[in-house]
């Protein structure tokens, strides 16, 4: 009976014997967008408004929700509403129905209808997508223990000996499930400090994140779990986020919403950092399967939110896959986006993993970026264990981690140019591979590299506060010395001031401007401050 059911299968799915098929629906511009960017807090939040600020990125018709009134135009019709994204502007549905297609595309509001099968044209996108790839500083001292492994070999020890340990900074961890996360022990001091801000099942489309498959669980302990000589994470202070998008009975093109859902959401609490440890190529419904060709960046649903969310100032981590020793061989996406930060998998003897997949991507850009410990790697599952685990996975989020560590010491910092030192500092900088991108990162020296960066030493001179302001903004400098100007978002100058540390704003309305500051040596500082 079981091979007769097979059987069956096989000879249906050779027909295209199907009740549903997945759709976008491109909407065309949105309405009122310049008096919803005049608002910013009441689209995003004061955290990641202050992402924005800090590296000078516009708010833009990306952030702006789809309105609730065309969702319900959409859903009123006969298909099944999976969900969309603002980032992309876009409805994913299910239609068996196809006169229904005319119907959308009469909607006034619709720019596009198009299937998500392979083999035919998408527009705005094309095509789609393996699961995943399996301040102030206080001196400790930890003993590391198991987790000893790869934190030696990041050379993060004497980085956490200063203090730097992730405080302050957001890390969102997009994955399968965290069961054991709000229980066992090696997420107490977690628990305690409330570093878990927010948590949703995108799947599921409930609050609850604690259960469901026990990936995220092993993912998020290489970062976050904090016993002293038992193991410690690499960020074992930073705060968290928890989100499901992985289906865990089934694979299909629905996840990559899911995944843009979570990053979208991440964004508007304000991480500094998504880990995602989810790679995509293929399907249940192989109709929708990916080519090496599409591993771009540029055409799967999941790569273009991915890079959305570096676009949005958020450090993007995400592991390169476990395609290496399959037919597949090269990385999925979102590994394949050129700004995403693609984390290979080494061994203890710094060679690549056997597993770990290929690059470069298909538009022959360097891929992976970095890698980090992803064979036997020790981690807690979900009853509390300590277990070993091999894959991609794993060498994500503790780059993730480690990544985190830097940020912390230096909030203010481009994310190129943070990149770039770490790559820099890695053991194969001179002879990247493959497999491995520029190999395994010096995390101390690149912090050390760091410290000596003309463009951080000049970020240290100058602190503007507070931000978004009320009445008065306070300039602190090292330069005593220094005209001031405000402009608004038109470039029409309307403060100007010269050496004031205080400056009064009351005569502004509420909304967003620049300010420039010179110092008496030609230098010029330019920051987005924000009036309530």
């Amino acid at each position: 009976m079981k091979f007769f059911f097979t059987f069956l299968l096989s000879f249906l799915s050779i027909f295209n014997v199907y009740a549903q098929d997945l759709y976008l629906i491109k909407l065309k511009e949105k309405e009122n967008i310049s008096n919803n960017l005049s608002n910013p807090l009441k689209i995003i939040s004061q955290k990641s408004l202050d992402r924005r600020i800090k590296y000078n990125i516009d708010l833009d018709e990306k952030d702006i929700p789809i309105s609730q009134d065309k969702i319900n135009k959409i859903k009123n019709l006969s298909l099944n509403y999976i969900g969309h994204t603002k980032w992309l502007n876009t409805i994913m549905v299910e239609i068996s129905d196809l006169s229904v297609i005319s119907k959308i595309e009469e909607l006034s509001f619709v720019e596009s209808v198009n299937t998500m099968v392979r083999g035919k044209e998408i527009s705005g996108f094309t095509k789609i997508e393996s699961k995943w790839t399996d301040l102030n500083s206080k001196k400790v001292n930890y003993d590391y223990g198991k987790s000893n492994d790869f934190i030696e070999q990041l050379n993060l020890k004497p980085l956490h000996d200063q203090g730097y340990l992730g405080n302050d900074v957001y890390i969102g961890v997009i994955d399968a499930g965290f069961p054991g996360v709000d229980k066992i022990v090696a997420f107490e001091n977690l628990r305690n400090d409330n570093r878990i801000l927010d948590t949703y099942d995108f799947v599921s489309k409930k609050k609850n994140v604690y259960d469901s498959n026990s990936h995220g669980t092993m993912v998020l302990s290489t970062m976050a779990t904090e016993i002293n000589g038992i193991y410690i994470g690499t960020a074992p202070k930073a705060t968290y986020s928890l989100y499901i998008s992985e289906d865990n009975d089934s694979e299909t093109p629905k996840e990559l919403l899911y995944w843009i859902q979570a990053a979208e959401r991440a964004d508007s609490v304000g991480v500094d950092i998504i880990n995602t440890s989810l790679g995509y190529n293929t399907f249940d419904d192989s109709r929708y399967d990916y080519t090496y060709e599409d591993m771009n960046g540029k055409t799967t649903l999941i790569s273009l939110g991915a890079q959305v969310a570096v676009d949005k100032g958020i450090l993007v981590v995400t592991s390169a896959g476990n395609e290496g020793s399959k037919s597949w061989k090269y990385i999925t996406s979102p590994a394949d986006v050129v700004d995403v930060f693609t984390v290979g998998a080494n061994t203890l003897y710094k060679t690549a993993a056997s597993f770990s997949s290929y690059g470069p991507n298909a538009m022959n850009d360097l891929k992976p970026n970095v890698s980090a410990l992803g064979s036997l790697v020790p981690l807690y599952s979900q009853n509390g264990q300590q277990t070993y685990n091999n894959g991609t996975s794993f060498s994500s989020p503790i780059t993730a981690g480690a990544m985190a560590i830097l940020l912390q010491k230096f909030p203010k910092i481009e994310l190129a140019l943070l990149k770039d030192k770490v790559q820099k500092s890695a053991h194969l900088y001179s002879n990247p591979t493959n497999q491995l991108g520029y190999g395994i990162p010096d995390y101390y020296k690149a912090f050390q590299e760091l410290l000596e960066t003309r463009e951080i030493k000049l970020n240290k001179q100058l602190d503007i506060y507070p931000n978004p302001f009320n009445n008065e903004i306070v300039i602190q400098s090292n330069n005593k010395e220094m005209s001031i100007e405000i402009y608004n978002v038109a470039g029409q100058k309307v403060l100007s001031f010269y050496n004031q540390e205080k400056i009064n704003t009351s005569n502004l309305k509420s909304g967003v401007y620049l300010i420039k500051i010179q110092d008496k040596n030609g230098n010029n500082y330019i920051e987005k401050i924000v009036k309530k």
